[in-house]
């Protein structure tokens, strides 16, 4: 099982060349994901059209085979390299990801192609897993110039829907959906981390 790392975003309003290396509480926040996923993964994989500004991911890095398509050509490029399998994707800018819940959702993924929580009415695919089969769908959609990730939720894809019920039993606060696009986010974050560690914080962007 691979834990797949979309960091195609450029953090404009970060005011960041790559959202992965926005320093959030002394650490970047891709260390923040890659910390979440050791424990629970066997590789990691990071997808960025940025590839020579993380010579020291540990873990393989790749590029999208297509440009300016969104996260599904990020999760198309990620699960190429991962193989057979089912595998976590997630987004560079989530700094509270739960290695408990994300284990939990991968032991539920054993007869599905796609395990994604639903939070209401909104499901979270960049907190998801997906089976490398899936691809016959994500290329299927590339043809079509449809970018939806909504597309992938239907048939002929078996996909369990996790309930916001089952995920509060390993998130209470559900924390782990949180990520970063806004300074005010920054602050945000900030102050739950301030709050869960007693930790001293300091923001720089690289």
């Amino acid at each position: 099982m691979a834990g797949i790392i979309l960091a195609g975003g450029r953090g404009k309003r970060l005011g960041v060349i790559d959202k992965a290396h926005y320093i959030l509480a002394g650490r970047t926040l891709l260390d923040y994901v890659t910390a979440a996923l050791a424990p629970v993964v066997d590789r990691l994989i990071l997808v960025t059209n940025n590839p020579e500004l993380h010579f020291d991911f540990p873990g393989e890095v790749v590029t999208d085979r297509h440009r300016s398509c969104g996260p599904l050509c990020g999760i198309e490029a990620g699960l190429i390299a991962a193989g057979e399998g089912l595998h976590f994707v997630t987004g560079c800018d989530m700094p509270f990801l739960n290695s408990e819940l994300i284990s939990y959702l991968g032991q539920q993924g054993r007869n599905y192609d796609i395990v994604v929580p639903r939070l209401g009415h909104y499901v979270e695919p960049l907190h998801s897993f997906y089976r490398y089969n899936v691809l016959l769908q994500i290329k299927s959609q590339l043809k079509k110039a449809n970018y939806k990730l909504s597309a992938l939720f239907t048939a002929p894809l078996q996909v369990l829907h996790v309930n916001e019920n089952e995920i509060k039993k390993h998130d209470p606060d559900l924390i782990s959906f949180f990520n970063i696009n806004t300074p005010a986010d920054v602050q945000k974050a900030a102050k739950m981390l301030a709050h869960r560690g007693g930790q001293k914080w300091n923001q720089q962007q690289l």
